[in-house]
Order: structure tokens, then C-alpha cells, then sequence
């Protein structure tokens, strides 16, 4: 059974445009990449139009992994695949990052919605769950993730704050 996870942050910003733009911008994910410990950001997939902004990446973590897992990926590096919708009419994000080990097994799926809430202020709720079919240490696996993103979502989102507030 998939875990569930929910943050919310606010930030300084006049819009939620100005902070949903950030999501996709170059300047902004290489912030964030630092950051997380990520390198070789590259482009997959881009496509915008009136309704959305779509944009799938490929990026490496600079992370060492577990010795027990490094046989499983290439190099000893994990690579993500990661998918940013915008759907811009409803101020949302839908988002998905698959580790490419065991066969697309894990994926943490999301979404962040952003909301007006003030005077330069904007919401932002990122919820969605993490998943690991893998039988007997599934649960563990995603308490794992969890546990990380915990950690890492307010440092992401001090991030883009300091990178809005350039």
C-alpha cells in the first residue's frame, strides 16, 4: 500500500504564476539541484500551450548509494526520471520521479497546488504518495523515502523562496 505525504509551505511571492514558472525554469531547478544533490539535469520531453506546460528530465544523484543496491544501477549513481505537468486554469503541478532501478518499481506521484492566500503570499500544498512494489520491505522502503523528503522538501522550499525573493 503506497505511503501518503503532505507539505505545505508559503511563500513570498506576488502570484502563483511567478512561483508555478519557477518550477521549469533552468536557473531555478540548477538552485535546486545543488541543493539535492543532483547533476546531469537533461531534457527529455517539452512541450507548452495555452492549457499546459509539460517537461520530463532525466537527472543523476551525486549520492552514494547503499553497497547492497549498487549492483542493481549503472555507474553506482541513481538516475530519476522526473515529470512536471502544469495544468495553469487550475494553479496545479501533477509530478512524478521514478528512480530508474528494478524495473520503474518505486515512484514517488504527486502534486503541488498553489493558492493566493495574501498580500505576496502564495500557498503552496505538495501531497501525493510514495511507492514500492517490492514484496516484504515495501513499507520500509517508502518510511525511507518519507523520511528523506521530510528532511528535504524545506530546504527545496528555502530554495526557490531565496531564489523568488532574488
Amino acid at each position: 500500500m503506497p505511503t501518503p505525504f503532505e507539505f505545505s509551505f508559503v511563500f513570498r511571492a506576488p502570484s502563483t504564476e511567478t512561483v508555478l514558472r519557477a518550477y521549469f525554469d533552468a536557473e531555478h531547478l540548477a538552485a535546486q539541484d545543488k541543493v539535492a544533490e543532483l547533476v546531469e539535469r537533461t531534457v527529455i520531453e517539452e512541450h507548452e500551450d495555452d492549457a499546459t506546460k509539460t517537461m520530463t528530465w532525466s537527472v543523476r544523484s551525486t549520492r552514494s548509494l547503499p553497497f547492497f543496491v549498487k549492483p542493481f544501477v549503472e555507474g553506482g549513481r541513481l538516475t530519476f526520471k522526473e515529470y512536471q505537468r502544469w495544468r495553469k486554469a487550475d494553479d496545479e503541478v501533477d509530478m512524478s520521479v521514478t528512480p530508474q532501478i528494478m524495473g520503474g518499481r518505486f515512484q514517488i506521484a504527486g502534486k503541488y497546488k498553489l493558492t493566493k492566500i495574501g498580500e505576496d503570499q502564495v500557498q503552496r500544498i505538495y501531497a501525493g504518495t510514495i511507492t514500492a512494489a517490492m514484496s516484504l520491505v515495501s513499507g520500509k522502503i517508502e518510511r525511507g523515502i518519507l523520511e528523506e523528503f521530510t528532511k528535504g522538501v524545506p530546504a527545496m522550499a528555502d530554495c526557490t523562496q531565496k531564489w523568488l525573493s532574488r
